[in-house]
């Protein structure tokens, strides 16, 4: 029976991490919320790219960035960006990213090695709810966990108070787009208790309407 259950729940991670996965040498990693970036990054930073080369360290691409604005940043972040260089395989299979030059992007890494299992985004398309977020909303609800589903629809019965639980391959996926997961005052109990829950925007509302 534990066996049995055991696959249960390990079987869609399998299974998500094969499908994000491609064969032989293969970049993998299961998805996070905007969020999560956040609250998890050594530096949030809205950046131009001003050179880039594949030249300079072998099987790497090398960019050169202007830091345009810094929403967060710790001390490895500081270390990381003070000369304004960060890099990335050169291989879309190792994980590589793509950066265009002359573009603006919000990127929220660790270390100096960037990869698309971490947040970068081109600024023009990010939503005004991520805008926001990363120039410090985010920063309110890092007290909160998000919790991965694979549309089980019984693991809402075993959340804890401290999590959202976050459904990307729904389909309509509002929340990753559209909210945030934050601590609020929940009434519904005998007394008062602080529970996380998704944030109601208007983006938020019009998407889960309309889906």
């Amino acid at each position: 029976m534990q066996i049995t259950r055991l696959f249960t729940l390990l079987c869609p991670v399998v299974l998500t991490v094969l499908f994000f996965a491609t064969p032989a040498k293969a970049c993998s990693c299961l998805p996070a919320h905007p969020q999560e970036h956040y609250c998890t990054a050594d530096y949030v930073a809205l950046v131009r790219v001003m050179r880039k080369s594949n030249k300079l360290v072998p099987n790497k691409v090398v960019y050169k960035l202007q830091v345009k604005k810094s929403y967060k940043m710790n001390d490895e972040g500081q270390r990381t960006l003070r000369h304004g260089r960060i890099m990335s395989s050169d291989s879309e299979s190792m994980c590589g990213v793509n950066l265009e030059l002359g573009r603006l992007y919000v990127i929220a890494g660790r270390g100096n090695q960037l990869n698309s299992c971490q947040y970068y985004k081109e600024y023009k398309k990010m939503s005004i709810v991520e805008r926001t977020g990363f120039t410090g909303a985010y920063k309110k609800g890092c007290s909160c966990r998000i919790r991965l589903s694979f549309g089980n629809r019984s693991s809402d019965k075993n959340l804890s108070f401290d999590e959202c639980k976050w459904s990307p391959f729904s389909g309509s996926d509002c929340e990753t787009r559209h909210s945030a997961c934050f601590p609020s005052i929940n009434r519904s109990f005998s007394e008062p208790v602080i529970k996380c829950r998704w944030r109601k925007t208007v983006s938020y509302d019009d998407c889960r309407s309309s889906n």
